[in-house]
């Protein structure tokens, strides 16, 4: 299948710019017929979050559904239209997902009111400037400050339920703090050793409790039959016992290591709607490596 990762944003612009999706014919934005809020987010675990946040009052159009790769996924007509129909889209970053970056021009030309947000401002990237770690919301620390932004956002759309927005955010990041905190006072207590993943998703996860985490593909690129050679070396001499593999992707390479080194394959699921369950079990799983 052809792939658009790792394809410079110009190029990328034009090569999308040709489909279906992103071209002039899609026609004016989809009216919002649902009352409340209505917020377009790039990912799952971003729905969560404003769910938690506007409750009641918000309507939430994800354009990267469950099951599919920010990286490649290519939202189809009907969900840009009715993203371009909402109030608010609540962006990861700029520069992040060269995806996000062409819907947000698309969209802000379908519809000129559109409130365009970015929910990773005030948040330490990793990665230099054009390559930006963009797995942004895979730190809780990150995402406390992803909550703030959204209930920022939510007060300028609808300023008359500003206390509700406050009151729920208030909520959630306290229940994001504690599992931080959780999390931190289990990996100071037992070290996991080297964790092994299929992608490089994990490093704002690793920052936030010192962990090692190294992955089977690095900058997106696929290992060299030197790179999987090594990585079984370093897997056998430092006793890894799991291979993490993600939801989105065949775990055909993770059995493929895990089978050299003597390991088993756990699927884990950084795009699960469920956002705080995903992120709690994911470090139960990490925690027991």
């Amino acid at each position: 299948m052809f792939s658009l990762r790792g394809l410079p944003t110009a190029i990328l612009f034009i090569v999308m710019l040709s489909f279906p999706a992103f071209t002039g014919c899609i026609g004016p934005a989809d009216e919002k017929v649902s009352p409340g809020v209505s917020v377009a987010v790039t990912i799952p675990p971003q729905a969560e979050m404003v769910r938690e946040i506007g409750g009641a009052n918000v309507n939430v159009v994800v354009l990267i559904p469950p099951g599919s790769d920010p990286h490649t996924y290519e939202p189809p007509v009907s969900m840009v239209r009715k993203a371009a129909g909402a109030d608010i889209y609540l962006k990861l970053g700029n520069g992040l997902f060269p995806v996000e970056d062409v819907l947000t021009t698309r969209l802000r030309e379908m519809n000129p009111d559109l409130i365009v947000v970015d929910t990773s401002a005030g948040i330490e990237y990793l990665g230099p400037e054009g390559k930006r770690d963009p797995h942004i919301w895979l730190s809780l620390k990150n995402a406390a400050i992803m909550a703030e932004n959204i209930r920022d956002a939510l007060v300028q759309a609808d300023p008359p339920s500003r206390d509700i927005y406050r009151e729920n955010s208030g909520r959630y990041i306290a229940r994001i703090n504690e599992l931080d905190q959780r999390n931190a006072a289990e990996f100071s207590e037992k070290d996991p050793g080297l964790i092994l993943t299929t992608h490089q998703a994990w490093d704002y996860f690793a920052r936030d409790y010192n962990l090692s985490i190294i992955s089977i593909e690095h900058d997106g690129k696929e290992p060299t039959a030197q790179d999987l050679e090594n990585l079984i070396s370093q897997g056998r001499r430092q006793g890894v016992t799991h291979v993490f593999a993600e939801a989105q992707e065949s775990p055909r390479e993770a059995q493929v290591v895990a089978d050299e080194i003597g390991a088993t394959v756990i699927i884990i699921d950084p795009l699960s709607p469920d956002y705080l369950a995903s992120m709690e079990q994911v470090a139960m799983t990490f925690a027991g490596s």
